[in-house]
């Protein structure tokens, strides 16, 4: 699978496996522990209860002379002794990597002897709502992938033996063999690369790979050094532009209109959320993004002292309901004008507890209406700043017009911390004092997100 998707990474992990090894992080622990958890659901469903027809395997492994595989749940027939293999996934669909996953297993199986009979994947039912105990025929959607691993059977074995040879020879370290999915992130380009520039014409993400490379084979990596005359979009040549002036570029006019259209009180809201694959909370489905805290920052009226609510759930409750009440009381004066950061993801949240708690419905819907995203003063090239490096996350944006504010110091620094050491709060036996620093450290992180909404407005309103 590695060689598929990054060969150059496939070879160093075979032939110096050192450079690849990473410390743990904090979100792989997550989605390995998560795996665990959807798997160990996945072996109750009844198709693998023992029973007189078939006998059921977990984790079973097939092995060749050169190949070894480990299949999820093997059921063999007694009669035929062919075999089914089932693969589980902590996904909503399947993919394509599903389907080259379970053709390499029936490979190696059958190299092995082993007669495939049928090939299936396993994975969670999006549509799958919550509803007292897990219910783990609902919770899951199995779907035979059988003609279609069959028809990968013989590309898969050319992969292989590519694969194969592939570590007989040397790569020659070239920026434009970049993976798609890691980009300047492959360990391969990391290790055989130390002296990027500090501004790559990675930094135009919307740059179609095919004219990235184009631009690699003919030796241009600095951001600066893109031809005038080399095409690009209207966006990405401004943002080559802006790079080479080094100066911000600001529209205070369209700032200044957007501000005639913002009413009070002002609000400056944010969510913190948790999206797990095994719903843990009553009316949950898979993945499905639950609130768990909230910060809001409010200014009643021009001049008077900003005030702050906040509510934290600490797992012992089903967190949607209380946070969205408190939500409710606290903006009781008035709704006014609602700021967020990046606004689908707040009104996506919004929607969905109007839908889970429909005596909330007005109160969200109304949110929804009057919100503004003050993200779109960056996106929309209102304000733009080289040092933003075309990005417009709130991380990147405060620290070049607030310097003074920023995340370095907190116990939790992001978002993905926040909701992987909530879950461990909340659900895990932890010891007191642990969990206590947990939630503190959650409101700390909460609070600032309201905060720096807060002193980015004030930078734009001096304008």
């Amino acid at each position: 699978m590695q060689f598929l998707s990054c060969p150059n990474e496939f070879w160093l992990s075979v032939h110096q496996p050192l450079l690849m090894a990473q410390p743990e992080t904090l979100d792989y622990a997550h989605r390995r522990q998560e795996g665990y958890e959807v798997e160990r659901y996945a072996k109750q469903l009844s198709r693998f209860a023992e029973n007189g027809n078939h006998t059921v395997d977990f984790q079973r492994t097939f092995q060749t002379a050169e190949l070894a595989a480990r299949s999820d749940i093997v059921v063999t027939d007694k009669t035929t002794g062919e075999i089914d293999i089932y693969e589980i996934k902590a996904s909503t669909k399947v993919k394509d990597e599903h389907y080259d996953d379970l053709t390499f297993q029936k490979v190696t199986a059958e190299g092995s002897g082993a007669k495939v009979r049928g090939t299936f994947v396993i994975t969670l039912n999006s549509e799958y709502v919550r509803h007292g105990e897990i219910d783990v025929e609902e919770l899951f959607t199995i779907t035979e992938v059988t003609d279609t691993v069959d028809a990968k059977l013989t590309g898969t074995e050319a992969s292989i033996q590519s694969a194969f040879d592939y570590l007989k020879t040397e790569p020659v370290p070239l920026l434009e063999d970049y993976c798609q999915n890691n980009k300047l992130d492959c360990r391969f380009i990391q290790v055989n690369f130390t002296d990027l520039p500090e501004r790559t014409i990675f930094e135009l993400y919307t740059m179609r790979h095919d004219k990235r490379r184009e631009l690699l084979r003919n030796g241009i990596i600095d951001l600066l050094d893109i031809p005038d005359d080399y095409k690009l979009s209207d966006k990405q040549r401004a943002h080559v532009e802006l790079a080479r002036l080094n100066e911000p570029r600001i529209d205070i006019d369209a700032i200044r209109e957007k501000f005639h259209s913002w009413e009070y009180p002002l609000h400056f809201l944010d969510y913190e959320t948790f999206a797990y694959a095994i719903p843990q909370f009553e009316g949950v489905a898979p993945y499905q993004q639950m609130v768990f805290q909230y910060s809001l920052h409010t200014i009643d009226s021009p001049g008077a002292e900003m005030r702050h609510s906040e509510y934290l759930s600490h797992g012992d409750d089903g967190p949607p309901r209380p946070v969205a009440e408190h939500l409710r009381d606290a903006m009781s004066g008035g709704i006014g004008t609602v700021f967020v950061w990046y606004e689908s993801f707040e009104k996506g949240r919004n929607d969905e507890m109007a839908k889970m708690l429909p005596d909330l419905a007005d109160f969200f819907n109304e949110v929804n209406a009057k919100t503004f995203d003050l993200m779109k003063i960056f996106s929309e090239n209102l304000y733009v700043d080289p040092a933003f490096k075309g990005r417009n996350s709130i991380k990147k944006i405060l620290p070049v017009l607030v310097p003074s504010l920023g995340y370095e110091a907190l116990g939790i620094s992001d978002g993905l911390a926040a909701t992987i050491k909530w879950f461990h709060a909340a659900k895990r036996n932890l010891p007191d004092a642990e969990r206590e620093s947990i939630f503190q450290d959650l409101l700390e992180y909460c609070t600032l997100d309201t905060k720096a909404m807060v002193e980015i407005y004030n930078v734009l309103r001096k304008l």
